[in-house]
């Protein structure tokens, strides 16, 4: 289904958390190329993140992926006009890309995280290790330092165990770590774009409940249920 029809049908302050991988607007792969403006794009965007605002819990947190061409327009001309707050922009930096002529090369993606008032990140759940040797200074926690906003993992390429094929796919850190951040176990989360399906994957993997929606059926059968009954199987 659409995920405006699934969002319609949630009731509101129903969700924990939602991640939100949508089409970036003329970038890669079919679905990026369905809008004919920008205008378009922002308004069919200012749909669904009107839904996705309305079941999010009091407590509730949203991320949603976009282009360094587009991110600025869908914070200011979507995200912004609801009653939630803009908590970071984080950059993906997955360090590889094509070599331009006129531009500098793009090695990173972004993620916009805006939440409800309510919401706590759980910070000791997605620490990271300290840079050598600054793990022996004894006033840091000695679980790790804070995350930060540039997150860096490689991007998934073909021959990578992970690969599904799907054009956009991200790899399951990314998912699992903002799963571990902003949500409980038995959380429930929405994924309105599930696309290659890592965040469900990593939503059972981390022991969170889901709802996803997504309308190529070739990605769902192809794709999405096989990766679903290996994670039955595997954690079991």
């Amino acid at each position: 289904m659409d995920c405006v029809e699934v969002l319609k049908e949630l009731p509101s302050e129903s969700v924990d958390l939602v991640i939100a991988d949508p089409p970036y607007y003329r970038m890669k792969g079919e679905f990026d190329f369905v809008f004919q403006s920008v205008p378009q794009y922002l308004a069919w965007c200012t749909e669904w993140v009107r839904e996705c605002h309305r079941i999010l819990k009091p407590t509730g947190a949203f991320y949603c992926w976009g282009s360094s061409q587009m991110i600025d327009k869908l914070s200011v001309e979507v995200l912004d006009k609801f009653d939630w707050i803009k908590r970071n922009l984080i950059v993906w930096n997955y360090r590889t890309g094509r070599p331009a002529k006129a531009t500098y090369r793009n090695e990173a993606e972004f993620l916009w995280f805006y939440s409800n008032h309510l919401h706590e990140i759980n910070n000791d759940a997605v620490r990271i290790p300290y840079d050598e040797g600054g793990e022996k200074d004894k006033r840091k926690n000695p679980k790790g330092k804070s995350c930060g906003n540039v997150w860096e993992f490689p991007r998934i390429m073909p021959n990578y165990k992970e690969s599904t094929g799907h054009p956009t796919q991200k790899p399951e850190k990314l998912a699992e770590r903002i799963i571990l951040a902003s949500s409980m176990p038995d959380a429930l989360v929405f994924i309105p774009f599930a696309g290659s399906g890592s965040e469900i994957v990593q939503c059972m993997k981390q022991g969170r409940n889901y709802i996803a929606s997504e309308i190529n059926d070739s990605y769902i059968q192809d794709i999405i249920l096989p990766r679903i009954a290996a994670t039955n199987k595997a954690i079991k």
